[in-house]
């Protein structure tokens, strides 16, 4: 289980990581692949990253996962970004993601890929989560490159300054 320092960390990682690509124009820029031609995952690779990134963040009345190019994203990185080691990492990870999930994820219906997909999760983050390292690292990549993009950024993380109604002048009793 992550402590709060780590949680923090990562928090400020994601926010700050954001900021700095979008700061660095042209320099630390990353350029999504484009979903039906991936430089890093093979097409089987690519297919699961895509349903579990749009099962951890669906669309809703907000842009989803799929919808800022999540897949992309994360293959750019793995790609232009990512040493050797971390490449051979990834691959043995989303192979062991595959065997957890099992062979019907892919093709089950939404409500059972949900379903599947919960398990895992549950498993993941309660319990022994060593054993579920790769699962929770992709969870984190698609989160973190959902929230550095545009709509991620600007839609879903609506900064309000003073929330519900503010009344600047008020009479005290």
């Amino acid at each position: 289980m992550k402590t709060r320092r780590e949680v923090l960390q990562s928090l400020i990682i994601s926010i700050g990581g954001g900021t700095l690509l979008s700061a660095c124009e042209g320099v630390a820029q990353v350029i999504p692949s484009d979903s039906r031609r991936m430089r890093f995952y093979s097409e089987r690779e690519a297919a699961l990253v895509a349903r579990i990134s749009d099962l951890v963040i669906p669309r809703t009345d907000t842009p989803g996962a799929l919808d800022v190019n999540v897949p992309g994203f994360l293959d750019a990185l793995m790609a232009d970004w990512a040493n050797a080691q971390t490449k051979r990492n990834r691959r043995i990870e989303l192979g062991e993601l595959e065997r957890l999930l099992g062979d019907e994820f892919m093709s089950a219906p939404l409500p059972e890929a949900e379903q599947l997909l919960a398990s895992l999760d549950t498993a993941a983050f309660t319990g022994r989560p060593a054993r579920y390292g790769g699962y929770r690292s992709l969870k984190a990549l698609i989160t973190q490159a959902y929230f550095a993009s545009e709509a991620g950024a600007l839609q879903e993380q609506r900064w309000v300054a003073v929330p519900g109604r503010w009344d600047p002048c008020v009479e005290i009793q």
